[in-house]
């Protein structure tokens, strides 16, 4: 209605449009009067939930949508829209905490979009636009921004998993297990020995991994075919008991 008025304000004389958003006016305070003498629960027994509404009531789920829409305009500017399709995001990269603390602090004032409408629409309507901005939120962070893998591969987050079940990665896993296996056991080679005097070897005793435990196997099988003994030594270099 005020629509109408506003669109035909020239036509009409002076007096009948002030009449007109006086009437308006009256209407709306009419409205608001109402709602505020029901007892709440009279309101939560006419109370729908939006899958309800969704499934029995177009016109009243178009209404929610059409306030979701309102809102989004208000909030996030006239470039966004509820409507958009899932492949753009409703804010900028950024802007997501903001609007979400607008929308939990929303509240209905003259001028807004929440203004004209009862709780439960308004409720439904920003539920409406927070979903869609938490699903874009979820979109972002899991699947548009990409992730690396320390084997060169690099791609959208949500292809992690078939990636690091794909053959080549399998491989490269296996590859760089061996060479870490390798680099380990050839360290522990070079440290296993303390020193040597004749017929003596001392051995450092290293923390027992498997890398430690092959060089030390190593050095017992050699150190048997030569005759010599093997003593180990602690970290003060203190012997600590005898191998053979």
């Amino acid at each position: 209605m005020m629509s109408i008025l506003e669109d035909n304000m020239a036509k009409l004389p002076e007096g009948e449009y002030l009449r007109g958003m006086n009437a308006l006016g009256s209407l709306h305070k009419h409205k608001r009067d109402t709602l505020r003498e029901r007892r709440p629960g009279e309101l939560l027994r006419c109370w729908m939930t939006l899958e309800e509404i969704e499934e029995t009531d177009e016109d009243l789920y178009d209404e929610i949508t059409g306030v979701a829409e309102e809102i989004v305009v208000e909030l996030c500017g006239s470039d966004s829209s509820i409507y958009l399709s899932d492949s753009y995001n409703l804010v900028h990269r950024g802007g997501e905490h903001e609007i979400f603390q607008l929308l939990l602090n929303y509240k209905p004032e003259e001028g807004n979009a929440g203004y004209e409408t009862s709780p439960m629409v308004l409720h439904h309507a920003i539920q409406i636009v927070m979903e869609r901005l938490f699903n874009d939120t979820f979109h972002e962070l899991e699947i548009v921004r990409p992730v690396s893998c320390q084997c060169g591969w690099r791609g959208p987050q949500g292809n992690w998993d078939k990636h690091t079940s794909n053959m080549r990665h399998q491989r490269w896993v296996a590859a760089e297990r061996e060479r870490k296996s390798a680099k380990d056991l050839e360290d522990a080679r070079r440290r296993v020995v303390a020193r040597r005097e004749s017929g003596i070897v001392y051995l450092d005793e290293m923390h027992s991994t498997p890398a430690v435990r092959t060089a030390i196997s190593e050095v017992l099988a050699a150190a048997e075919l030569a005759g010599d003994r093997v003593v180990f030594v602690n970290a003060h270099g203190n012997m600590s008991w005898f191998a053979a």
